[in-house]
């Protein structure tokens, strides 16, 4: 690989928020800082729930993709929203925490 293909190439960097206790905005400070990333900073971010067995992040995408699916004003907003960004919303994926270190 030549220099400036190296320029070019994007490095991975792995953000974890993490505590045991519960009821201290893990969830929303991750949906925050991801969605601050990736709609207004224009980075590529996934985010990997860990939140075993609930997965609160993943539940809130899929509640509101139902809301979206059975309402036409959200739609038309989610709709405009994604084509005025030209992108999609960021993915969440479900995983145990040991098998997201993995």
């Amino acid at each position: 690989m030549n220099e400036s293909n190296m320029e070019n190439e994007k490095t991975p960097l792995y953000v974890a928020f993490s505590t045991q206790k519960g009821g201290v905005g893990k969830t929303t400070f991750t949906v925050l800082a991801a969605s601050y990333l990736y709609y207004l900073k224009g980075y590529d971010v996934a985010v990997v729930d860990c939140d075993y067995p609930q997965h609160s992040i993943a539940g809130m995408r899929k509640r509101d993709a139902e809301q979206v699916g059975a309402d036409e004003d959200y739609k038309r907003m989610a709709y405009e929203q994604f084509t005025r960004l030209g992108k999609k919303a960021y993915p969440v994926l479900c995983s145990s925490p040991e098998k997201a270190i993995a």
